[in-house]
């Protein structure tokens, strides 16, 4: 009951997210076997499906939470998607969009593997380079203007241009809770950075990254991450390990750990953003370390249990597994 209440009274919370929009599509095929002219391997297309990824996924996912939540996000030059962007999104949720000119809407098409659900390649439609001056002022003023309506920021970079080093340095000087996730991933990598923000109230961020942004592959990940934290001087520093759980060091730099829900994921994508999501409210309202971890590694495991980002985390999902585990 006491938890219950204290999920209840997130309802009120105003939350700004920023972060690229991603569109994913996923085409469900089966492998035929090779080409009978070249050595090129053969597959059966059995349809496909889009679903909204990027800040709009985490958008989604607070969307049963909150119930003022807006998305500021860069969308394709001919603003492809958006009709679908805006009948699929919650009526909750305030779309925000800017041209990125020269660029297309990004879409992350992955072929999966219909019999097992594993994926075998992916192609990526997308233009990484940063705002033009032009663009990234007129990102600067929307989100002063919006900045000034909201209780918390969520920050979801993926390293695909939107966050500038002068965007991402404004968004680190406002005087509001900043919750950030800055992914590096397979476009990105060796690009992209956590050190372009500073004041982080709290940062999550996966075991591989943080080695990466050490510059250390071997070592006691709980000692790098104590040595990350102290670094950067974030408030709350919280690590994901996949099927081994997450780990937050608090501001005492206590460290808590909490183990995976998921035992047999469906689909990792979208797991992080339902993590991201759920603790960027639990911090900012300063629930107990332990309890904040515990809900979020609920948020990320009923996501990892679906496909992509088909479906988000709701309230009343996460409240009755709570219930059920702690019985």
């Amino acid at each position: 009951k006491k938890i219950k209440k204290l999920v209840n009274n997130f309802s009120n919370l105003k939350v700004l997210i920023i972060g690229e929009t991603i569109i994913d599509e996923y085409v469900f095929c089966e492998a035929l076997g090779k080409s009978g002219k070249e050595p090129v391997l053969v597959f059966k297309d059995f349809g496909r499906e889009q679903y909204l990824g990027g800040a709009l996924a985490i958008g989604r996912h607070l969307s049963s939470f909150c119930k003022n939540i807006s998305i500021l996000s860069s969308i394709g030059e001919n603003r492809e998607q958006e009709n679908f962007i805006k009948n699929t999104i919650e009526n909750n949720i305030q779309l925000n969009f800017l041209k990125k000119s020269k660029s297309p809407t990004i879409i992350k098409k992955r072929f999966i593997d219909r019999i097992d659900n594993r994926k075998v390649f992916g192609v990526y439609s997308i233009n990484d380079d940063y705002l033009n001056p032009m663009e990234e002022k007129k990102m600067l003023q929307k989100f002063d203007k919006l900045n000034k309506k909201f209780d918390l920021i969520i920050v979801a970079d993926y390293g695909h241009g939107m966050i500038t080093p002068k965007i991402a340095k404004h968004i680190s000087n406002k005087k509001k809770f900043f919750s950030l996730n800055a992914q590096i991933n397979s476009t990105n990598i060796g690009l992209h950075s956590i050190n372009k923000y500073t004041k982080i109230d709290s940062l999550v961020i996966n075991a591989s990254e943080l080695k990466y942004e050490m510059n250390q592959r071997e070592g006691d990940l709980f000692k790098l991450a104590r040595k990350f934290k102290n670094q950067i001087k974030s408030k709350y520093l919280n690590v994901t390990e996949g099927k081994r759980g997450a780990f937050t060091i608090d501001k005492k730099n206590k460290m808590i750990n909490c183990p995976a829900f998921a035992m047999d994921p469906i689909d990792k994508i979208g797991a992080g953003d339902a993590f991201l999501s759920l603790l960027s409210l639990c911090q900012f309202k300063k629930l107990d370390n332990e309890l904040s971890l515990f809900l979020s590694s609920l948020a990320a495991a009923k996501s990892a249990n679906t496909i992509g980002n088909k479906i988000p985390i709701k309230k009343l999902d996460i409240l009755k597994t709570v219930s059920h585990l702690l019985k």
